[in-house]
């Protein structure tokens, strides 16, 4: 009786070993991808969002002109837009994170750009100071060019 009592147990151990090797297996192979996979989405989404957020923070509409715009074959009339606040190139990464994109011109001009899942924002500084927002559709490449002054302002 000794040893099939000693022999079921054996039996039960490994089985209980197998079920927890089992376990892990299936948390590392299915569940954890999964899971990151499901974070990236968000994390995605988050920064679709503050890319438009910040957009339409830093961005008025002078509703006092009207400009005539083609938009898809048709000319229509819009109102057009300039920055409303100005910030440094150190308060956009704070906001939206490290950029996708950073370039540097002649003359010392930062140029960086975000990407999120529907949009693409670049941002134009010189000396540290915003100049230019764009904000483009990355399904149809139509946006807006966004400068101090409203007389400059186009869409495309």
């Amino acid at each position: 009786m000794p040893s099939t009592s000693f022999a079921r147990r054996a039996w039960r151990i490994i089985a209980i070993q197998l079920l927890i090797l089992l376990g892990g297996i299936f948390l590392y192979k299915v569940y954890l991808p999964h899971r990151a996979h499901e974070m990236a989405a968000q994390a995605a989404a988050l920064r679709e969002e503050k890319i438009v957020v910040l957009f339409h923070d830093s961005v008025v509409e002078d509703s006092t002109h009207e400009i005539s715009v083609p938009l898809e074959g048709v000319i229509v009339k819009r109102h057009p837009q300039k920055l409303s606040t100005v910030f440094s190139p150190r308060e956009a990464e704070s906001t939206l994170g490290v950029p996708d994109a950073t370039t540097l011109d002649f003359r010392g001009g930062q140029h960086l750009t975000w990407l999120g899942t529907g949009h693409k924002l670049a941002a134009s500084f010189n000396a540290g100071r915003l100049y230019c927002l764009s904000l483009e559709d990355r399904a149809t490449g139509h946006g807006v060019l966004v400068y101090e002054s409203i007389y400059s302002w186009h869409p495309y």
